[in-house]
């Protein structure tokens, strides 16, 4: 019995990785194209704001880019087999 509970365990801690994955993904695409949208439409007069922008979206473009790889590529601590 103790073998299905560790395997539901492990089914969901893998699940909510990959809903945590898909919720943090789907913000961070969100936010860089409302970024990326709003540095291509509005002309910005100040260089202080558009420096300020472009900062913005190359931050979130990084993010988009890092988050796969801190979610997965990352080996998850397992707990110790106590047999």
């Amino acid at each position: 019995m103790s073998e299905q509970k560790a395997k539901s365990g492990l089914l969901l801690r893998h699940r909510n990785k990959v809903v945590g994955f898909i919720i943090a993904e789907a913000s961070a695409i969100g936010l860089l194209l409302v970024v990326g949208t709003f540095a291509v439409l509005f002309k910005k007069a100040d260089p202080a704001l558009a420096w300020s922008i472009n900062i913005a979206t190359i931050t979130a473009a990084a993010a988009v880019a890092i988050i796969p790889i801190i979610f997965f590529a990352i080996a998850p601590v397992l707990p110790r087999d106590t047999r």
